[in-house]
């Protein structure tokens, strides 16, 4: 079971890294609705990544894939032997905030929900973040 929900979360953060790795090389689907905007009805986004934003979030997410397959043993331990286990704790704590949001324009709780981010992140985004939380939750609590 431990490898099914492994798997998984790994499945679905790589491809969240993928869409990412389109919107760094130049594609431009789908990027003004995975921003939050300014609450005022401009629908000005709060901040416009780069590149090398978009890139460090590739990386951040292709990452948590490599440390949840170490820790669930379907890849070969790279580093300290603990780095996975404590890698798939910090994954759980990190999704179930990402899930609550910090009560404004993102997450659960948000203030700021009529923009297409703030709908998406209501019945997608947030809801999807708990879920990989749970399940992350889940696999640890298997070993």
């Amino acid at each position: 079971m431990q490898a099914v929900l492994a798997s998984i979360v790994s499945v679905l953060l790589f491809a969240i890294g993928a869409v990412h790795l389109y919107w760094m090389l130049g594609g431009r689907k789908g990027m003004a609705i995975a921003l939050p905007s300014r609450g005022d009805g401009s629908g000005q986004p709060l901040f416009k990544p780069g590149r090398f934003e978009i890139g460090a979030v590739i990386v951040l997410f292709w990452a948590a894939v490599m440390l949840i397959l170490m820790y669930a043993d379907l890849i070969p331990v790279i580093g300290p032997q603990q780095l996975p286990r404590l890698a798939a704790w910090t994954l759980a704590i990190v999704f179930a905030i990402r899930a609550i949001g910090e009560f404004h324009y993102l997450g659960l709780f948000k203030k700021h929900r009529n923009s297409p981010f703030g709908r998406l992140d209501t019945y997608v985004y947030s809801p999807l973040y708990l879920v990989m939380a749970g399940m992350t939750w889940w696999m640890i609590g298997i070993s």
